[in-house]
């Protein structure tokens, strides 16, 4: 594969998402206009004060202006990465967002390794003994994890692994360093991995059945080849083409479970910070977030495109831009 077809691939993908980033600014942006008594009442919190007050702060938010100029302002904070200041705090909405965003990060990433991890060798495992009792105990007890709901999860490990038996840390991040840090978050990061568990076990056993049925399978055995051979360096780099998309959309979705596990376990993260502006009608927060969560979700996606070709040569960038 050449560097020009990933650099062209590139261009075309980001062309694409430039009507995708419209959209979404302006969805964002209309947010404010949904909170009872609109950016004005918010930004009071129910203090009682005079009209000439009410009305300068209407023109420092430009709301006297049409629509459009309204939205051209925002936008142009946003495309200089000024998000205006949180009306909780007084912080820079860019601010509050850069000292969670990591915890964030790690939570979901170390989430998405470990319920890979385990779906992975969960689905192979029923694949190579698919039809067994082996096999049905598997799914079935994967899926019976994965249909708790992420508070329920986050409750019940709470409880039981860091209250009664006292094997985790119970609150919050810790006062250490990194491992502290680290430590805090191994249990959330677990809870967070269970839900979609199911989910990517069925789609890693369906794969590999698939792949194990296929002709070269039979000839590489044929051949004397070990079957582990088989089984890792062909069967599963053709399997994982499904299991990255997969992948992807688990890196998505899991931001659902983290609003709820970082709020149980009281973990300073995005979701928590969220949930903290929806409660006080902090709508900068809020907007910064939901853009936040949107280009999270068009990098992932745009990721997972280029490890395609990584993953299985077939796949061509010409072809799959087309």
């Amino acid at each position: 594969m050449h560097t020009q077809s990933i650099v062209l691939h590139l261009l075309r993908r980001l062309l694409m998402l430039i009507p995708l980033a419209i959209a979404v600014s302006l969805v964002v942006f209309l947010l404010a206009s949904l909170i009872p008594g609109g950016p004005v009442a918010a930004l009071l919190a129910g203090k009682a004060t005079d009209t000439a007050t009410i009305e300068a702060m209407k023109a420092r938010l430009h709301l006297n202006e049409p629509l459009h100029m309204q939205y051209f302002y925002w936008i142009s904070g946003v495309v200089r990465g000024d998000f205006g200041t949180s009306i909780f705090t007084g912080q820079p909405v860019t601010a509050a967002i850069g000292e969670r965003i990591w915890i964030t990060l790690v939570l979901n990433l170390a989430g998405v390794l470990l319920c890979l991890l385990a779906g992975g060798s969960l689905g192979i495992a029923a694949a190579v003994n698919r039809g067994s009792l082996f096999d049905r105990a598997i799914v079935a007890f994967s899926l019976f994890l994965s249909s708790a709901p992420p508070f329920v999860l986050a409750i019940a490990g709470l409880y039981f692994l860091a209250y009664k038996l006292g094997w985790f840390p119970l609150f919050g991040l810790g006062r250490g360093g990194p491992l502290t840090t680290a430590w805090h978050l191994v249990l959330p990061a677990i809870i967070v991995s269970i839900s979609p568990l199911g989910f990517i076990t069925k789609m890693v056993r369906a794969a590999m059945i698939d792949q194990l049925d296929q002709d070269y399978v039979t000839f590489a055995r044929a051949r004397g080849i070990p079957f582990r051979q088989v089984l890792f360096a062909h069967a599963f780099r053709n399997a994982m083409v499904p299991v990255l998309t997969a992948a992807g959309l688990l890196f998505v979705g899991l931001l659902t479970g983290t609003v709820f596990v970082e709020t149980v376990f009281g973990i300073p993260g995005m979701g928590r910070l969220l949930v903290t502006a929806v409660q006080f009608n902090d709508f900068p927060v809020m907007q910064g977030v939901v853009l936040f969560v949107a280009a999270w979700i068009v990098l992932t996606n745009l990721v997972i495109d280029l490890l395609y070709t990584l993953v299985d040569p077939r796949v061509q960038f010409g072809r799959a831009s087309r």
